[in-house]
């Protein structure tokens, strides 16, 4: 499976993470980036190897170093839906709305 698609907020929740990093330290940021565009290749390689852990929705620790930031995607119509990149300690499952938004829009 190649094809994904991104949920504007999780854009939006991408860039104010690597937005954080990079006024801590540039080197962090990219190293941010590279975990991230590291762990959405596996996904979108192989989108059933990670366990469902909410309804249709399954999760990505983004590890070793960024583990308290998570992947939540789904597969919607044969696609890669990347509903958030979320804290894991801040507001669980806030970004559920977000499936059925990913549907109508995707």
């Amino acid at each position: 499976m190649t094809a994904y698609n991104v949920h504007p907020a999780a854009r939006e929740e991408f860039d104010a993470a690597f937005d954080h990093y990079v006024r801590i330290d540039p080197e962090l940021a990219d190293d941010f980036d590279a975990t991230f565009f590291r762990c959405l290749g596996v996904i979108i390689s192989s989108p059933l190897l990670f366990n469902i852990r909410r309804i249709s929705v399954r999760r990505v620790n983004l590890k070793p170093r960024f583990s308290e930031y998570y992947i939540a995607y789904m597969i919607w119509q044969e696609k890669v839906v990347i509903l958030a990149i979320a804290h894991a300690k801040r507001r669980p499952y806030y970004w559920r709305k977000r499936i059925g938004e990913a549907k109508e829009m995707f």
